[in-house]
């Protein structure tokens, strides 16, 4: 304990705190919902891209609805329902109903003869079964990516991007470890090994057991009915066989007679007819066993042919996966619909709709469908613009809460100008604007081009042969109209921003061409943009630039000088309450901005809104950090949000944002204080997170916890205080919490927003009542379950020479770091509430570990913060040997709870 502790514990209480003046927010849902054809025709439901595809004895078909995050079934009479997923990304639900688990990207399919589904959870690096009995179940692969247990049990191995599965007819399950550079296999007995592939990826061994020959991104499995096992090899341009003797060959690829390109899917039917497809080639080929090549299906790319021949069809992008069934007719994963081939060689569609039809116009906002929506307007009238980019359409909420089409026929191209704009086609429309004369600009990004629609006929502003401004422009994906006409263009793969004056010539406004983020206080055109995505401009002609892949938000002043506002530049997620120019922001793609000066930025790859107060502190108002769907009706940060995006303000403070991953769009109303005469009603927004992670979720005795909500404390912020005898007290300036009538100690209290101790005095009950009350009325409570420990890291760091842990500030391997967390527990102290410790320092009485990169440090200290109630310190000796440099995941574990990952940076 090498430190200055006084002076660091301040700042990790503040750490906790909120500014002052950063206003609260609820969240709501205005459009979109997770309606997606359920319990309807499957040819009639919406589907995003389909990854794996199996079929089941009785010609049941299983399709990975990959981008929701769902596994879907087709019956055989046609009707589609979901049968493990929840929608949201996570993982969840082992030993319950698999409709009600977390799957996270679930990749390839495979049903045994029992009927038993296994799925391929690729992001979650595991292997899961749904028995015919609807459970789910965990039965390969730990959840940490990496490659152990050849021996043991597979539920306690680790695996690395499982892609697909298969099943041969003894039940022994294949997994193709993508880039593990393996195919591992499991036995009934759930015992693991592995049966191809060193690890390295190359090409080798073929002729000798396959178990020391090289493999390089095995993707698609399949087995014969002699047991032969045949894998993609995708980086090898081959498809190789494993016959039951563990020996390896090439039967595909290789030869200019069978040329492959990518392979990643391979079926097998009863004739050992091989089926085989792969990227960038829009056709399925076959193989028979008499050594004919041909093409099986796929012509043309675009979805055509239902009803025809299937070598005459076309195929949407390259198949992602392929199923046989007992009859030999062919499954195709074609983007977002399933194509079935017949042995007489025609072709039709058996799931998935495109989004062409069933999309929920003429209803509610909140029962249609969108899908990656990316970008919202509001005109003066009130009606939202959408720009539904999975959709093929621009979507418009009338005032009424009433969704229609706009702009686009849900078809992706372009077709022609000067028609009605719900007949034009429209490719992955991006962006939004409204110019002075009412007119709607999108960013058809697809198509580069911006599109102008006036009086509901559709016309090309900018881009390949616009008869105003004819300039070439490359995926265009933001658009901003200025008070004088002026339309500004993100033209995001130019890597720069677009000026065209009214009636004038079109410049360049930002950016020089080419990639890179230098130029800060110089001329923004002779600067660098990387991949910009979207624009806004404040009152005084102030120009915002989400810099995407650059990892910040830039401004150029009307003098045309650029600045960084917001970003270090690296990816991360970190800075909250400090300087928006050092803090790390990841992939932003969305900026608004209020005549406060208040800058509010769609952190993408963090999940999250974070807002940038006119003193450039940054914080974070919306989202935890990590992708999911929750919280409507609650306190915004609370809420799990997927991927934001487009944003927009409307005046009375509200900001509407696209929340793409959740196919929504997303609304915070700020928390406004009211008084009311009488009892105070019980907050529908209240929300109990753990203070280091703001998760939700159970709670543990002596958990540092925050609590949003309305009206629940003093307007002005007021910190707690320890007094004479090392206590913190139990009212704070008229707020209180009880936890089953027990008082919690208050480090802090506003009108949003409490920090409290969870009393000790919970510990061995099951479920707590927790009460907030504010000068002496009730203003909220919660019914929360209890778990012995909820452990969580703050998100800062401190190296050996006392620094705050960095990119710019990284620590060495084999030195010590301390971090600081909450929710361990019980200790072997006092274990009285609100107490200051001090020596001799309690330590948990559950066993602490902590890992760096997937690797168990040594600990040096693992008790409570001298001078501190409820934070847990730990000193950590960073591991050498193979944990890399640069930013890796820290995760801390008391007892069974394990904390979400923290990023630390090593040298």
């Amino acid at each position: 304990m090498k430190h200055n502790w006084c002076a660091w514990l301040v700042l990790f209480w503040a750490l906790a705190l909120p500014a002052a003046d950063v206003p609260a927010y609820t969240i709501q849902t205005v459009a979109g919902s997770s309606l997606m054809g359920d319990g309807g025709p499957a040819t009639a439901a919406q589907i995003g891209s389909i990854q794996g595809v199996a079929v089941d004895a009785r010609g049941n078909l299983y399709l990975s609805d990959t981008d929701n995050h769902r596994v879907r079934k087709v019956d055989t009479a046609g009707i589609i329902t979901t049968i493990a997923g929840t929608g949201t990304a996570g993982f969840s639900g082992d030993g319950g109903p698999a409709v009600a688990a977390q799957l996270n990207f679930p990749y390839g399919l495979a049903v045994d003869a029992a009927g038993n589904l296994y799925i391929a959870d690729l992001a979650n690096n595991r292997v899961r079964r749904v028995s015919p009995d609807g459970a789910i179940v965990t039965i390969a692969g730990t959840g940490v990516e990496g490659y152990s247990g050849d021996g043991g049990q597979a539920s306690a191995t680790q695996l690395y991007a499982p892609r697909d599965v298969a099943v041969d007819a003894a039940a022994n399950l294949y997994i193709a470890e993508f880039e593990g550079h393996r195919v591992r296999k499991v036995t009934p007995a759930g015992v693991i090994s592995t049966v191809a592939g060193t690890g390295i990826a190359g090409l080798g061994g073929d002729g000798g057991p396959a178990i020391v020959a090289q493999l390089s991104f095995p993707a698609g499995l399949a087995v014969d009915r002699t047991g032969a096992l045949l894998i993609a090899d995708s980086g090898n341009n081959r498809v190789r066989k494993i016959l039951p003797g563990g020996v390896i060959s090439t039967v595909l690829g290789g030869s200019a007679s069978t040329l492959l390109a990518t392979p990643t899917a391979v079926a097998v039917d009863q004739s050992l007819t091989v089926y085989v497809a792969g990227c960038p080639s829009i056709t399925v080929q076959s193989y028979t066993s008499a050594g004919a090549w041909s093409n099986f299906a796929g012509a043309v790319p675009g979805y055509s042919g239902d009803g025809g021949i299937a070598i005459a069809a076309g195929l949407m992008n390259a198949p992602h996966d392929l199923a046989v069934d007992p009859a030999g007719d062919v499954f195709i994963a074609d983007g977002m619909r399933v194509r079935k081939a017949y042995p007489d060689g025609l072709i039709t569609t058996v799931a998935g709709d495109g989004y062409l039809r069933a999309v929920g116009d003429g209803t509610p906002a909140t029962s249609a469908i969108l899908a990656q929506p990316s970008a919202v307007l509001l005109d003066t009238a009130g009606n939202l613009f959408i720009a539904d980019t999975g959709t093929e359409r621009v979507r418009i909420v009338l005032a009424t809460g009433i969704i229609q089409t706009l702009a686009g026929d849900g078809t992706a191209g372009y077709n022609t100008d000067g028609v009605p704009a719900t007949a034009a086609e429209l490719n992955a429309p991006m962006g939004l604007a409204m110019n002075p004369s009412g007119n709607l600009l999108v960013a058809d990004t697809g198509n580069s081009r911006v599109r102008d629609i006036s009086a509901g006929v559709i016309s090309t502003l900018a881009g390949t042969d616009a008869a105003a401004l004819d300039t070439p422009l490359r995926g265009p994906r933001g658009v901003c109209a200025a008070r004088d006409g002026s339309v500004y263009i993100v033209d995001t793969d130019n890597h720069h921003v677009l000026v065209a004056p009214p009636n004038g010539v079109v410049t360049t406004f930002a950016g020089n061409g080419s990639p890179g983020d230098a130029g800060d206080g110089e001329s923004a055109r002779f600067a660098q943009l990387n991949l910009p995505s979207a624009c806004a401009l404040d009152g005084s002609g102030d120009m915002f630039i989400a810099d995407t892949a650059n990892h910040r938000i830039r401004e150029v002043t009307p003098a045309g000088v650029i600045e960084t506002v917001a970003g270090s530049g690296t990816a991360g997620y970190s800075g909250d309450g400090g300087a928006a120019s050092a803090a790390a922001l990841y992939a932003p793609s969305g900026v608004a901005v209020d005549g406060n000066g208040d800058l509010f930025i769609a952190d993408t790859g963090n999940h999250a809104i974070r807002l940038v107060t006119p003193d450039g502190a940054i914080h974070t108002i919306a989202g935890q950090g990590t992708a999911g769907f929750s919280g409507d009706g609650g306190a915004s940060l609370a809420a799990f949000l997927n991927s934001p995006s487009g944003m927009l303000l409307d005046g009375a403070g509200d900001l509407y944002f696209a929340d793409t991953g959740n196919n929504r769009v997303r609304r915070l109303l700020p928390v406004t204080d009211t008084v009311t005469v009488g009892p105070a009603p019980v907050s529908a927004a209240l929300a109990l997170v753990n203070a280091a992670s703001q998760s939700q979720g159970a709670v543990a005795p002596g958990e540092i916890v925050t609590i949003y909500g309305a009206a629940i404390g003093p307007t002005s912020g007021v910190t707690g205080t320890f007094d004479a005898s090392g206590l913190v007290g139990n009212m704070l300036a008229g707020a209180e919490v009880s936890f089953d009538g027990v008082p919690a100690p208050l480090f802090y209290a506003q009108a949003s927003q409490i920090n409290a101790q969870v009393p000790y005095a919970i510990a061995g009950e099951s479920v707590t009542e927790v009460v907030v009350t504010y000068q002496g009325q009730m203003a909220g409570a919660l019914s929360l379950p209890v778990v012995a420990s909820a452990p969580a890291l703050f998100a800062a760091a401190l190296n050996q020479d006392g620094s705050l842990n960095s990119s710019t500030a990284p620590a060495a391997r084999g030195t010590v770091v301390t971090f600081f967390g909450t929710g361990e527990g019980l200790t072997n102290g006092a274990n009285i509430a609100g107490q200051a410790a001090t020596a001799p320092y309690p330590i948990p009485i559950l066993p602490v570990t902590l890992t760096v990169a997937g690797i168990a440090a040594q600990l040096l200290y693992a008790g409570e913060a001298p001078n501190f109630a409820g934070l847990l310190q730990v000193d950590a000796v960073i591991p050498g040997g193979f944990v890399p440099s640069g930013p890796v995941g820290v995760q801390l574990t008391v007892g069974v709870g394990t904390s979400p990952l923290f990023t630390v940076w090593l040298q």
